[in-house]
């Protein structure tokens, strides 16, 4: 086994639905140019549904969603219908955000700031390095805001917004101040949100496959020297910028997987310290019941049989369009890459809570795990 089994529950193949029926249409061919036909047509039924303020029917295809696979693509053309596409010399507006994933430890209640002092000299660095492609005309809001701020914008908003509501919008995203939760190193998720005026003449416009270019290591000391504060350690690690409807997904990936790093290393050099190589318990878990929709989560345990006491964890969530097989890739990556030989993947979806104790989350260690199970479960 070199994945571990999906723990959400998608519904069951209900009444056919038009958006998802073209979603499984371009799913099901191998061809890719028949693949991007499909896929051509779910964004103009989707556009349709915009235009038409009909923004129930993209909800209730992904509602109705049967795999990460059929949700993806529906989420990836609703994201890409949120841009209006335009015609022969027009100009248009597309606002875009670029995610920073910051690394805090050092002074526990220590206060950074939610907003940039200098956004200005941010902006002239990505124009330097044209990482919005071949726009040069874009403005940058300087608020630090987080996740939950982008998701209260739909596709449909977007795709039906004017060019003057759009560019009012970016500026009119609320600060969020980092508060340090402990002297420990800890990962907060912020955007910059900004608005770009894009020809239908440029060639190139960003996209969610862009990777991280030259301009990343000097914004990295550009934003960490304006949220700077005594006794605290601050690392802003970008994204590149994002269209609006992407960035959340893309941000959020991008935590979970540097949170999940930082987790590994403290375990290692803990465990390495006290009672040597670690056993380590890779398991999908359900999601809480009263949480709605496809959810999961692994959750990855180091544990020793020499040491009852120790146990430390870390748990990755999984949203009803997370790839589980590229998530499971990189958790068994990342522990081949720093040698550690005892990795359990449990072959057996397990509930949120402990059988015996419901009130607690259920974390699998080496001597929670029956003989049955070891004995089914793959070492990696």
């Amino acid at each position: 086994m070199n994945t571990l089994p999906d723990p959400r529950r998608y519904p069951a193949r209900g009444a056919p639905d038009r958006l998802l029926e073209l979603a499984r249409a371009s799913l099901a061919t191998g061809d890719p140019i028949a693949r991007s036909v499909h896929n051509d047509v779910l964004l103009s039924a989707i556009r349709a549904c915009h235009a038409e303020s009909n923004d129930a029917e993209v909800a209730a295809a992904l509602a109705a969603a049967g795999s990460a696979a059929e949700y993806a693509c529906l989420v990836q053309r609703a994201g890409e219908a949120s841009e209006a596409p335009l015609a022969t010399g027009e100009i248009g507006a597309r606002l875009f955000a670029l995610p920073l994933v910051i690394v805090t430890g050092g002074r526990e209640g220590a206060i950074l700031s939610g907003a940039l002092p200098d956004v200005d000299a941010v902006s002239a660095l990505l124009s330097e390095h044209s990482a919005l492609g071949d726009v040069q005309r874009f403005s940058l809001g300087n608020a630090l805001c987080t996740v939950d701020r982008l998701e209260a914008i739909g596709c449909g908003e977007l795709a039906r917004a004017q060019v003057d509501a759009l560019a009012r919008l970016a500026p009119g995203f609320e600060p969020a101040p980092i508060v340090l939760p402990s002297a420990d190193e800890s990962v907060h998720l912020r955007f910059l949100v900004g608005v770009a005026w894009v020809s239908s003449e440029a060639k190139r416009w960003i996209s969610a496959r862009d990777p991280v270019g030259k301009w990343a290591t000097p914004l990295t000391h550009l934003v960490a020297g304006q949220l700077a504060q005594p006794n605290v350690t601050v690392l802003p690690l970008a994204r590149p910028p994002v269209p609006l409807a992407l960035a959340a997904a893309i941000g959020q990936a991008a935590v979970a997987e540097l949170g999940f790093q930082l987790f590994v290393g403290g375990a290692l050099r803990r465990a390495r310290a006290s009672t040597g190589e670690p056993t380590v318990i890779v398991a999908a878990h359900r999601a809480d019941d009263a949480v709605p929709g496809p959810h999961g989560e692994i959750r990855v345990t180091f544990s020793s049989p020499f040491d009852e006491a120790m146990c430390d964890a870390w748990r990755w969530p999984l949203g009803p369009a997370d790839d589980l097989a590229a998530i499971t890739a990189s958790i068994t990556g990342l522990l081949a890459e720093c040698r550690v030989d005892g990795v359990v993947l449990v072959p057996e979806v397990q509930p949120d809570r402990h059988p015996a104790r419901p009130h607690e989350r259920l974390l699998l260690t080496h001597a929670h795990l029956s003989t049955d199970a070891s004995s089914q479960a793959s070492s990696h």
